[in-house]
């Protein structure tokens, strides 16, 4: 049995990469992952119209952080990928942006791994790719150093000491923590250094680069770039 694990890019149709295209094409059933039953998929969205009589198959990803429940809900749909991989031999679970980079995906791959399942990885465009070229900049250029991290909820998350040792920080996930991000670029006087993307590659794409529309709250489909220089 083999279990293609694909990224769709961040939300823009044309981002799909001609290789994740082919497996869609080919793939007799497709694993769509959902908040909740009834919410459309972002990357089935994205990927709708290069799917032609596949069999979808939603899995439930439940937006909580409730790690007995989240563990209950991987098996649950690790169980219903085997069953139907015994039927059709091959399938294909898609997930907004790239296939290994903080995806749905991912936190099903072992329990999987563990049950004989074959997985093959095929990466999408990221979102900081993405919004980088959408905003005309580099991510990095010469020697600088670049910084991809997560916005967690918690006091771990210090945006502050990363800007001391990075002059670029992606900040993914911004949502979780914007009164963290909205201290940091204060305190370090970049108020005028950020760019936030809110569902870039979207109809609803849009730029945010004023800090105290920050406040209001940041959309979960965001990314946001530091540049120091």
């Amino acid at each position: 049995m083999k279990l293609y694990g694909v990224g769709v890019g961040p939300g823009d149709s044309k981002d799909v990469t001609v290789g994740v295209v082919e497996i869609l094409n080919n793939s007799p059933v497709i694993f769509v992952p959902v908040k909740k039953p009834g919410v459309e998929s972002a990357a089935y969205k994205v990927v709708k119209e290069y799917i032609k009589g596949s069999e979808i198959v939603e899995l439930v990803f439940p937006m909580n952080y409730n790690k007995e429940r989240l563990e209950k809900q991987w098996e649950e749909n690790a169980r219903i990928i085997e069953n139907k991989l015994k039927k059709n031999k091959t399938g294909t679970i898609i997930t907004i942006g790239d296939i290994s980079l903080y995806s749905t995906a991912m936190y099903i791959e072992e329990i999987l791994k563990n049950k004989d399942i074959d997985i093959v990885l095929k990466p999408g465009i990221t979102a900081y790719s993405k919004i980088a070229s959408l905003l005309g900049i580099p991510l990095a250029k010469w020697e600088e150093g670049l910084a991809v991290v997560p916005a967690s909820r918690d006091s771990s998350f210090n945006l502050e000491n990363i800007l001391k040792n990075f002059e670029n920080v992606v900040v993914m996930k911004p949502s979780h923590n914007p009164e963290e991000i909205i201290s940091a670029l204060k305190n370090n006087n970049l108020q005028d250094c950020f760019k936030l993307v809110v569902k870039a590659g979207t109809e609803e794409e849009r730029i945010v680069d004023n800090l105290e529309e920050l406040k209001n709250g940041i959309p979960y489909l965001s990314t946001m770039i530091i540049k120091k220089t």
